[in-house]
């Protein structure tokens, strides 16, 4: 097991190249973007928010008791099994890191709701220990007797990268998918049939961690162009009305990852001609909610705040039948400053729900914390944790409240990990990390 790599440490070891199974690259052909056929993407249906896709990752793993063999929804891999093919380079132990427990809290660490050694993978998943999970996938691809199916290969592949990603060490991740190499090879393709092996889930997250793993953002960009070639090949042989709308999602999934991308190499400019690109596709088939909801935020980041009132204010014409316009409407007042108005705002939004959003409580309690209202902040977020709630934002806020009201800030935070620590775990997910409570 190699030692773990850390962000500004020397070059990481370069794992030695093994046979390579007659695998060969696939030459780069140059393809359309993900949205330049348009029969097949006029009845889009709007793309999944980021809470739920983070759930579906989390929640939606119906595996067998020993190794997850049918996690995958996208395919029966069972069927596509190649007896030519060997991914036993996948199951090599170099290739996967020990987690470090340094930067989780000690009561985690204690706690009687921390799992044994004895939990089953499955079983760690719906308790949202993240974690331990990816640690037994990384064990049963290594251990003795190791998985054989590309099914279960994948599969663990799969859940140890995903919950990498869910636990902030998206480093290690990005080290170790590396060793999937180039997935538009022919030998991830069915020597007969022609089919791609590898899961769709595994292929979309394996590039934008590729592209981290190589310091090529870009690089991210184009896989998922090349996804968006295959599947708009998918789509055009598909003949039942299910197939062809499980497709055409993720192709729309594909266009908004592709802005994503853009984002995050810092090119907002092209991210919002980009996202605006996909609504212009979506016109005669009423607005798509979701993508005007990320065009507004994605303008609010820029600064652009008049192309983000067109988007979400309520009160633009445009934007007048948005279902989240009044959810969102209140950043664009904390955009400009004016955070009494918003304050204003989120009060009447919590009061004409039975159950608020837990974002839009939060949202609430840091505009009352520019405010200058302390004392109404911290009672918010603190009902948030007691109703279960425990996600990293939420618990960076109240441990900023703890430092704005008292100098014996660590013991409110010591209390707070404690109260963390004895709830059961959820699906959600269940550690937090020092850096979420500011230790």
């Amino acid at each position: 097991m190699e030692t773990p790599i850390k962000d500004g440490g020397s070059t990481p070891k370069r794992h030695s190249r093994h046979v390579s199974y007659n695998r060969a690259s696939l030459t780069r052909k140059s393809t359309k973007g993900p949205l330049e056929i348009d029969d097949p993407l006029s009845e889009l249906r709007p793309p999944t928010s980021a809470k739920d896709a983070t759930e579906a990752t989390k929640t939606a793993l119906p595996f067998s008791p020993a190794i997850p063999s049918t996690f995958f929804p996208s395919a029966s891999l069972t069927a596509l099994e190649d007896p030519v093919k060997d991914f036993s380079y996948l199951l090599r132990p170099e290739i996967y890191h020990s987690l470090p427990q340094a930067d989780v809290p000690t009561p985690f660490r204690t706690s009687h709701n921390a799992p044994t050694p004895e939990t089953t993978l499955p079983a760690l998943l719906s308790s949202g220990h993240f974690r331990p999970a990816a640690s037994l996938a990384a064990a049963l691809l290594t251990g003795s007797p190791s998985p054989t199916a590309p099914a279960d290969i994948f599969s663990l592949l799969y859940v140890r990268l995903a919950c990498l990603t869910l636990i902030n060490a998206t480093s290690f991740a990005a080290q170790e998918v590396k060793a999937l190499e180039d997935l538009s090879s022919p030998f991830y393709r069915h020597s007969v049939r022609n089919v791609h092996l590898v899961p769709w889930e595994l292929r979309v997250l394996a590039v934008r961690l590729q592209g981290i793993g190589y310091g090529d953002t870009r690089r991210g960009v184009m896989g998922y162009y090349d996804l968006a070639k295959d599947a708009r090949s998918e789509l055009g042989k598909a003949k039942i009305q299910e197939e062809k709308k499980l497709w055409k999602g993720r192709l729309r999934d594909l266009g908004v990852r592709v802005a994503s991308s853009l984002v995050e190499m810092g090119d907002l400019a092209a991210a919002g001609r980009h996202l605006n690109s996909l609504l212009s596709t979506a016109k005669g088939i009423g607005d798509d909610r979701l993508l005007r909801g990320r065009l507004g935020l994605l303008y609010l980041k820029i600064g652009n705040l008049t192309a983000a009132k067109e988007y979400i204010d309520p009160h633009a014409e445009t934007s007048a039948e948005h279902p989240y316009s009044t959810t969102i409407s209140p950043l664009l007042s904390m955009a400009q400053g004016d955070y009494s108005s918003a304050v204003t705002q989120l009060i009447a939004i919590k009061e004409r729900s039975a159950s608020p959003d837990p974002l839009v409580l939060q949202n609430l309690a840091v505009c009352l914390i520019y405010t200058g209202r302390l004392v109404e902040a911290r009672p918010l977020l603190e009902s948030l944790v007691s109703e279960g709630h425990s996600f990293p934002s939420l618990i960076f806020n109240l441990s900023t409240i703890y430092e704005l009201c008292t100098e014996k800030s660590r013991g409110l935070k010591m209390d707070l990990i404690g109260k963390l620590a004895d709830r059961e775990g959820t699906s959600i997910g269940w550690e937090s990390l020092n850096a979420d409570l500011k230790l």
